[in-house]
Formats: C-alpha cells, sequence, structure tokens
C-alpha cells in the first residue's frame, strides 16, 4: 500500500521548486514559465517488435504517459492538450508511469477524468511515482481507481483481450533502491503460476526496474522518472542531465527483453533543450529486434 505522506521530503521538495521556479519566474516577471509553456509537445509512435512477445497477443496499441507533473509547470488546458492528443488513435491500452502530480495531489481528479475519457480496449493502468508520495499518495490513489484507473501497487493484473487470450500487465510502486525494485518485480512474477509468466508489460516509474525485468525475462518494461534530464546534446538524447541514470532515455534491449524511458510530459524546472516533453504511441508485435527510429515524431502544437 501507499506510503504516509513525508512530510520532510515534501518541504525539501517546495523549497526546491522556489528555487528552481518560483524564484526565478518571479525576477523575470512570468516570462520563465510563460516561454516554457510555449514548448511543442513531440507526439512520437514507434513500432516495437520484441522476440519475446507472445504470439497469440498479436498487435498490442499502447498509450504511454509519465511525469505530467502537475502544478505551477503544468496548468489545466496543457493537459487537456496533452490528454487529446491520445484521442483518436484506436489504442488498446494507457499505460502512465507515476509523477501524475507535482507537490499537492489536489487537482489531479482532472487528469484522471480527462484520461478515462480517452476510449481503449483494454483500459487505463498506471503506477505511483516519488513525486505522488509527497503529499498524499492515498488520496492519488483513491482518485485514480474512483475513476476506474487501475493502480497496480506491486501486483499483476490479467486483462481479457477477446481473440487474443489475456494479456498480464504487472507495476511496482514507486522506490529509489535498485535491490528493493528487483525484490518487488520478482515477487509479482511470484504471484503467477509457473505457465503463465512472465509478465507481458511492466510499469515501473523508476527505469532501474528493467535489470530485474530482464532476468524474468518480461518482453517490455515502460518507465519515466528520469526526464531524459530534460536538457541533452542536439540529436542525442542519451547524452543528457540525467547523469545519475545509466537508462535515462529511449530504447534500450537486453536478451530479448526492451525497455522503454519516456521523456515525460512534465517538468519540474522550467527549461527543456533538445529534450521536448513527449507524448508516445507503441505499436508492440511479436519479431526481430531492430531499435526503433528515434525520429518518428510529429509535434503538438501549443
Amino acid at each position: 500500500m501507499p506510503k504516509p505522506r513525508s512530510t520532510g521530503k515534501f518541504r525539501r521538495a517546495k523549497l526546491r521548486h522556489k528555487l528552481f521556479t518560483l524564484g526565478p519566474d518571479f525576477l523575470l516577471r512570468g516570462r520563465l514559465r510563460e516561454r516554457h509553456l510555449k514548448n511543442e509537445i513531440a507526439l512520437r509512435h514507434f513500432d516495437v517488435h520484441l522476440p519475446n512477445w507472445r504470439n497469440e497477443l498479436g498487435t498490442l496499441r499502447i498509450g504511454h504517459l509519465s511525469d505530467l507533473h502537475f502544478g505551477d509547470l503544468m496548468p489545466s488546458e496543457r493537459v487537456e492538450q496533452i490528454v487529446d492528443a491520445l484521442r483518436d488513435r484506436d489504442l488498446d491500452l494507457i499505460a502512465f508511469t507515476g509523477d501524475a502530480v507535482d507537490l499537492e495531489w489536489r487537482g489531479i481528479e482532472q487528469f484522471f477524468d480527462l484520461l478515462v475519457s480517452v476510449p481503449t480496449t483494454l483500459g487505463h493502468v498506471m503506477v505511483l511515482g516519488n513525486h505522488d508520495h509527497l503529499d498524499d499518495p492515498d488520496a492519488v490513489v483513491e482518485a485514480a481507481r474512483a475513476r476506474g484507473i487501475i493502480v497496480l501497487m506491486d501486483e499483476v493484473v490479467t486483462i481479457e483481450r477477446p481473440g487474443h487470450g489475456s494479456i498480464r500487465v504487472g507495476g511496482v510502486d514507486w522506490t529509489k533502491r535498485l535491490q528493493e525494485c528487483s525484490e518487488r518485480i520478482a515477487m509479482i512474477s511470484e504471484q503467477l503460476s509457473e505457465e503463465d509468466r512472465p509478465v507481458d508489460v511492466l510499469l515501473s516509474h523508476n527505469p532501474k526496474g528493467f535489470i530485474e525485468a530482464t532476468r524474468q525475462c518480461i518482453p517490455l518494461t515502460l518507465a519515466g522518472h528520469t526526464h531524459g534530464g530534460q536538457v541533452a546534446l542536439k540529436g542525442r538524447p542519451d547524452r543528457n542531465l540525467a547523469v545519475a541514470h545509466r537508462l535515462s532515455a529511449g530504447f534500450y534491449e537486453r536478451e530479448g527483453s526492451a525497455l522503454f524511458v519516456t521523456t515525460g510530459v512534465g517538468s519540474w524546472f522550467p527549461l527543456r533543450v533538445h529534450c521536448p516533453p513527449e507524448v508516445v504511441i507503441l505499436d508492440v508485435s511479436k519479431g526481430e529486434w531492430v531499435e526503433p527510429d528515434p525520429d518518428a515524431h510529429s509535434a503538438i502544437q501549443p
């Protein structure tokens, strides 16, 4: 279950927010935030072929969002713009990989309402990120579940897919530590019988979950958290300011398992350079691994 509010972490996060966002924006008379919100949002669409994908699942179309950070840098009108990018995309599943809120949780209900208004054949699933734990994680979970979103707290859900059997989606709650993340992923794999393993799709806010996902032969892991550093070298999204993360942006493959780390749609400081916020659509099917084209995108106008 979600952890109780961490008042120390919450206070430190508010202080960082004042130092890196509110303070500079005040000195620049609002121009910093205004310029930030004019940034285009990239709509990326990838074909993903996985050797470990089950044949009977056919092609699964996933809409992937992460790191909304609802707050001062994510006003309501931008939330609508982001979610509307997923409409009319014939999605099977929407996966949100954490950090719905930036600081205070109140107001996130609008995002969840909008998210479930996007039709899918299999539903909407999510996990919590570190920012979701700052204020009131129980309230975030309750708000999401009240709207029909499946919140995975170190567990697996099996969703029937007519004509394709069923798909197994796992999700782990936020943890910073690699060992704990690995233990949780191993634990949710043990929830399945031997013949039902592995999980088909894993949601982990922390990209470090991919290490254990590979051991468990999970075909696809979706993650966020890093924001791609928010500042990267032109044409090199993997060379960025997320220096603490070896798995920081884009696709990674190992032993037939793949990880996708999205740069997210929100920000925790008002600057992105060569690292636009992104809404992602993945068409996942069985096949030989080929690195998806990193330039496969269009822009959503602000």
